[in-house]
C-alpha cells in the first residue's frame, strides 16, 4: 500500500512539472498556503513541503497585478462569485516573471459561514500570454501601416490640387513672356515649372507608396513588347545633363534589335531612370555608369552597373526599404528614399525579378530581369 501510494505521488508530481501545473492549499484561519515542491522549483525556489505564509507569494506577485489578484479573491470570499480566478505575474528565484493562472474555491467554512480553507491550481500560462503579446503587436504594427498608408494617399491628393494650379498658370505666364526682352524671366518661369514637376512626380511616388502598403496586392501590370535600345536612348538623354555636371561618363551597351522584354514601357523607364539615377548622384567625379544587357534564356537581364564605392553589406541588406537612403544622402542629393522600393513594386507587377549586388570599393549592380518578347508562353 506505501509503495502504491509513493509510485501515486511520483507520477502527479511529474504530471505537475511536465505540464506547469501546481495544487495549493490555503489554510485561512492559520494564514498558511501549501504548494507541491516542482512547483516552487519550476520557479526556482528550495523545493520544499513545508508551507509558506501568504505574505510571501503575494509579495512575488508583480505589483500591477496584486490588487486585481486580491481583489477576485475577496469576491469569492464573500461570496459574490462562485469560484476565485485571476491571471498575473509570480517572479521567479532568478527575477523573471512568469504568467500563471490561478484558479480556486472554498472548500469549508466554519458554523456562521465564514470560510476556513481554500483549494485551488496554478497554471503557467507564460508561452500563451507571450503568443498573446505578439499577435497584439503584429497588429499594432498592421494598423500603423494602414494608418500611415491612409495618410499618405490622402496627403497626396490634397497637394495636386494647388500644385496644379501652379504649374497650370505658370505655363500661362511663360506664354505672355514672348518678347526676347522678356527672356531672364521666362529662365526664371521655366525654373519654377520645372521644380513643380519634380514635386508632383514625388507626389505620384507617394500615391505609388500608398498603393505598396497596402493590404490588397495590386493587379500585375499588362506587359507589351518594348524595345531594350530605346529604353536605353530615354534614360541616357534623361540624365545626359545630370551625368556632365557631376562629371561622370554614363554608357549604355548597344542593344540588338530582338532585344525586347514584356513591358509596361512607361514604368520601366521610370525603374531603369531611377536605378541609373542613384548610380549617378551617389558616383564619384570621373566614374563611369554602364547600361548592359545580357539574355538569360527565357528573360533579358538589364544591368545598371558602376565602378563607385559600393554598398556596404547591412545597407545592401535594406536597400529595396522604403525611405532608405545612402550614407551620402543629404541636400545634395535629393529624393524621398523610396524610389527603389517603387522600382522593386514596379518590377513585380511587370513579372520580373530585381537584385542588388555590391562589392566595397569596387561598385555596385543593380539587375532587372523580366520576360523576353520572343520567349515561349508554356
Amino acid at each position: 500500500m506505501h509503495n502504491d501510494l509513493h509510485a501515486l505521488e511520483q507520477r502527479w508530481g511529474l504530471a505537475i512539472q511536465s505540464a506547469g501545473f501546481g495544487v495549493w492549499d490555503l489554510d485561512l484561519a492559520a494564514q498558511r498556503v501549501h504548494y507541491p515542491r516542482e512547483w516552487k522549483a519550476l520557479l526556482g525556489y528550495p523545493a520544499t513541503d513545508a508551507p509558506d505564509p501568504p505574505s510571501l507569494w503575494r509579495a512575488r506577485v508583480h505589483p500591477d497585478d496584486l490588487a486585481p489578484m486580491l481583489a477576485a479573491q475577496q469576491r469569492h470570499l464573500r461570496g459574490d462569485s462562485p469560484h476565485y480566478e485571476a491571471e498575473f505575474r509570480l517572479r521567479a528565484a532568478d527575477g523573471s516573471e512568469r504568467w500563471v493562472l490561478s484558479r480556486g474555491r472554498v472548500v469549508a467554512r466554519d458554523a456562521q459561514g465564514q470560510p476556513l480553507r481554500m483549494v485551488g491550481t496554478l497554471t503557467d500560462i507564460t508561452d500563451r500570454r507571450t503568443l498573446e503579446a505578439m499577435r497584439a503587436e503584429r497588429d499594432r504594427v498592421a494598423a500603423l501601416s494602414q494608418a500611415k498608408s491612409a495618410f499618405l494617399s490622402r496627403l497626396s491628393h490634397e497637394l495636386r490640387t494647388p500644385l496644379n494650379a501652379v504649374l497650370g498658370f505658370t505655363q500661362l505666364l511663360a506664354l505672355r513672356l514672348g518678347g526676347a526682352d522678356q527672356a531672364p524671366h521666362r529662365h526664371e518661369v521655366a525654373q519654377i515649372e520645372q521644380a513643380g514637376w519634380q514635386l508632383l512626380r514625388k507626389i505620384d511616388d507617394l500615391l505609388d507608396l500608398s498603393q505598396v502598403e497596402a493590404a490588397a496586392p495590386a493587379a500585375p501590370l499588362v506587359g507589351v513588347p518594348v524595345a531594350v535600345a530605346a529604353c536605353w536612348q530615354q534614360v541616357c538623354a534623361t540624365l545626359a545633363p545630370l551625368a556632365a555636371a557631376r562629371g561622370v561618363q554614363l554608357q549604355a551597351e548597344v542593344a540588338p534589335a530582338n532585344a525586347q522584354v514584356l513591358a509596361d514601357p512607361a514604368r520601366l523607364t521610370q525603374v531603369l531612370q531611377q536605378l541609373a539615377d542613384n548610380a549617378v548622384r551617389h558616383h564619384r567625379p570621373q566614374g563611369t555608369v554602364a547600361l548592359r544587357l545580357q539574355r538569360e534564356g527565357p528573360q533579358w537581364c538589364l544591368a545598371v552597373q558602376d565602378d563607385g564605392p559600393g554598398i556596404p553589406p547591412e545597407r545592401l541588406a535594406r536597400l529595396f526599404e522604403a525611405f532608405e537612403r545612402g550614407p551620402q544622402s543629404g541636400a545634395a542629393h535629393d529624393g524621398l528614399g523610396i524610389g527603389l522600393t517603387l522600382a522593386r513594386w514596379w518590377v513585380q507587377r511587370m513579372g520580373g525579378q530585381i537584385s542588388a549586388q555590391s562589392t566595397l570599393g569596387q561598385g555596385s549592380t543593380l539587375r532587372v530581369r523580366l520576360p523576353a518578347a520572343d520567349a515561349d508562353p508554356a
